[in-house]
């Protein structure tokens, strides 16, 4: 029986978002091992990449790639139609309340998001927000005493902390929060390399723009679905990636407590 599925991300937005997960990761994975070089594991990821010396290039051309995606992106849908939907409004606080009763049991009635629900929104903003912060101090810590014939040198050292504090408040959002959301509860989630969602997750977390798509007779192409075959292998690919989850939450939880400790003892002990 063939399942409806709606495009939802162009070949564009698929190829700026895999570019700037991809870059997220390098910068994750060569940065955490210079914040915490004692650690056992800090070794092993570094000798992972061949070296420290490729470590800092890996991190400084995946630095450059964020920045350059960022920005195109930018560009891009300003010369574009603009979609004015991803902004903040109104209906998005009462979505959050609505949300809040949902869950709390006040209220039988989910929200009726549009294309973009208000957890979206926080997390597509928040990137950008990121992004702007972790390419600026990026930028001054790559030259720091070229930086600091433009810029007093307090700036510099705060642009340090704050590339740290950024960098462990990102992690935490993509790697739990964004994961959950868009991964770990609609397993297997394929639309950031197809483009596609199925109609029923559409018409469910998005039904007011499926209503809309729906009226206008936007109907995208009929995709050959079989539910009945795979299973064992879905059942077990969501059994590992679950471990993989999970197994990233105690870390990054891990890493935030030391940076948190390291911040009490530093600044308040």
């Amino acid at each position: 029986m063939a399942e409806l599925k709606f495009r939802r991300f162009t070949l564009n937005q698929r190829i700026q978002h895999i570019l700037f997960f991809v870059s997220f990761i390098l910068l994750a994975y060569t940065g955490f091992p210079l914040k915490f070089p004692e650690e056992w594991w800090s070794h092993l990821m570094i000798e992972s990449v061949g070296g420290f010396d490729n470590r800092t290039l890996i991190h400084h051309l995946s630095g450059l790639v964020m920045i350059g995606v960022s920005v195109y992106h930018v560009v891009f849908h300003i010369l574009e139609k603009p979609r004015y939907d991803v902004l903040f409004n109104l209906k998005d606080l009462d979505d959050f309340r609505q949300q809040i009763k949902y869950y709390l049991r006040y209220s039988d009635e989910h929200p009726k998001f549009g294309r973009y629900t208000w957890k979206q929104k926080f997390e597509y903003f928040g990137a950008g927000f990121g992004a702007v912060i972790m390419g600026f101090t990026g930028l001054l810590m790559w030259q720091p005493f070229e930086a600091m014939k433009y810029f007093p040198i307090g700036l510099v050292q705060i642009a340090n902390l704050f590339h740290t504090w950024e960098a462990v408040l990102a992690s935490i959002a993509v790697f739990i929060g964004h994961f959950y959301d868009e991964h770990f509860d609609k397993f297997p989630n394929l639309s950031w390399l197809t483009g596609n969602i199925p109609e029923e997750e559409l018409r469910h977390e998005h039904p007011l723009e499926y209503e809309e798509a729906m009226k206008n007779r936007v109907v995208p192409e009929n995709i050959e679905h079989d539910k009945n075959n795979n299973i064992l292998i879905v059942g077990f690919a969501k059994l590992i990636f679950t471990m993989i989850f999970v197994a990233i939450c105690v870390w990054m939880l891990w890493i935030s407590y030391n940076v948190l400790a390291e911040a009490i003892r530093t600044y308040i002990l």
